[in-house]
């Protein structure tokens, strides 16, 4: 019961905050744990950062499907400066993405403040809770800049 303490206080604080992404993905996970299932939990650790990573592609691709962006309109626009600047803000957000994902598996022990920071985001600045691992990511690059002056 102890390791649900944790779970239950989050899904609490995301229906509080109604920040329903969160209460959901800490109710499913707090579920898996009280019905025994937890030979589940590393399959959704390692495969559930993919498939949300799905799921939201396959959302910003429909504008494809639909006809809103078409191959034209698509080559014209990444030879703008708004086009150029989004190729460099996607490789950039990659990156940061990329060593977000290292730091929560290789120090876990910040994903309470990644938790806490996102909520307070979304609750204060209006943000949308879609980017823990991006939020990991910046915080790991502060990290690194601390270390480097320090």
């Amino acid at each position: 019961m102890s390791q649900s303490l944790p779970l239950l206080i989050i899904f609490l604080i995301g229906v509080l905050t109604k920040n329903n992404l969160l209460a959901a993905g800490s109710g499913i996970v707090l579920v898996l744990g009280l019905l025994n299932l937890e030979r589940l939990l590393p399959v959704v650790e390692r495969r559930g950062v993919e498939l949300g990573l799905l799921c939201l592609t396959m959302s910003i691709l429909v504008p494809f499907a639909s006809g809103k962006v078409t191959l034209k309109s698509l080559a014209a626009s990444l030879w703008t400066p708004v086009g150029l600047i989004a190729v460099l803000g996607g490789m950039l957000g990659s990156y940061l993405n990329s060593q977000g994902l290292d730091m929560v598996i290789l120090q876990p022990e910040v994903i309470p403040g990644i938790l806490v920071g996102v909520m307070l985001g979304v609750w204060f600045l209006g943000g949308i809770p879609v980017g823990p691992i991006m939020a990991a990511g910046i915080t790991a690059v502060l990290v690194s800049l601390l270390q480097w002056s320090g």
